[in-house]
């Protein structure tokens, strides 16, 4: 379902950085400065929009992507995606963000449905259609906010008001019989969770440019914690790299991490090339991906300018970066 009444169709421009800044680097002189200690105790899982193809029949001749390329400067990603030159037809496809309600006071990305991401093709706006799933449970409440014109994405405010004061006193009767809402004093609460998603036609002959704010997960590591299983399984790490840390930094370093994931295909067709370019800003000390060349996996004396990167299984191309943090 298309709700008109929450679609923006203008371009936007970027947010202004935010206090837990997305900083992604090469290498940088020293490690005076370097602002890690605000991450000290805290820790989030991060979020990330999704492809998917939207249901389409008969799937078009050639519906893969040819090429990917992910640029990433400061809080912001550019993806492009170019399709295969067999492409016969359009590919419709659906980008997702998180599944989820308000997240409290301190949650650091409460707007986890992207409201800033953009297309474009060859500098121009691309249309898209926009809709949302909201529920309670497993109960979907969309066209009951729809009906009511309560915006669905009161759940990224803090704290998450529903302003009730024209609201017709049916209508805050069905809210809050379903659950949608809850009072607290002479306010009500929003309690559901949402989905947003949005619609666009990947073109044959055509770059699909998706620009967003990067909202990367990240944790305090210890060398140790830097060495698991999943780490190196994910960006590519080896003992060596891990080595290299400990002769510059000593053995009980800890680092502030950050995860990147950018989807740059969707599950099950990866593309055939993925390009990676990692702008340098201070900061960030190390930066890790897998990449073709296992020379280039590990930033710590790499240039990352259009290096040919290994996105997953499910075209999710993975990026750590490290930041030495201050006692």
């Amino acid at each position: 379902m298309t709700n008109a009444m929450f679609e923006r169709r203008k371009p936007l421009p970027f947010t202004a950085p935010m206090a837990i800044a997305a900083r992604l680097v090469l290498l940088v002189c020293g490690v005076s400065g370097l602002a890690g200690a605000a991450l000290a105790d805290e820790r989030s899982d991060g979020a990330t929009p999704r492809i998917v193809l939207a249901p389409q029949a008969p799937l078009a001749r050639g519906a893969e992507i040819a090429r990917a390329v992910v640029y990433l400067e400061a809080e912001e990603a550019d993806v492009s995606l170019t399709p295969g030159a067999s492409l016969a037809s359009p590919i419709l496809l659906r980008v997702q963000g998180s599944v989820f309600g308000w997240l409290g006071d301190s949650e650091p990305y409460p707007d986890r449905h992207f409201p800033e991401l953009r297309f474009f093709s060859n500098g121009q706006p691309v249309p898209y259609t926009e809709s949302f799933r909201a529920t309670v449970g497993t109960v979907d409440i969309s066209a009951l906010l729809s009906d009511a014109k309560v915006s669905p994405w009161l759940i990224a405010d803090t704290p998450p008001f529903v302003a009730t004061e024209d609201m017709p006193a049916e209508t805050r009767s069905k809210l809050t019989q379903a659950g949608a809402m809850s009072a607290s004093g002479g306010d009500y609460l929003a309690q559901w969770r949402a989905q947003r998603t949005l619609g666009v036609a990947l073109v044959p002959g055509q770059t699909l440019d998706m620009r967003y704010r990067l909202r990367p997960g990240y944790a305090l590591l210890s060398l140790q914690e830097l060495g698991g299983a999943t780490l190196r399984q994910r960006y590519c790490l080896t003992g060596s790299h891990l080595q290299a840390l400990q002769k510059r930094f000593g053995r009980q370093a800890q680092f502030v991490t950050r995860y990147y994931a950018m989807a740059v295909g969707w599950e099950g067709r990866v593309p055939s090339s993925a390009r990676l370019t990692v702008v340098p800003q201070p900061g960030v000390v190390q930066v890790a991906a897998c990449t073709r060349s296992a020379k280039q996996a590990f930033g710590m004396d790499a240039v990352w300018t259009d290096v040919e990167a290994v996105p997953d299984r499910q075209s999710v191309l993975h990026v750590l970066t490290l930041e030495p943090a201050i006692p």
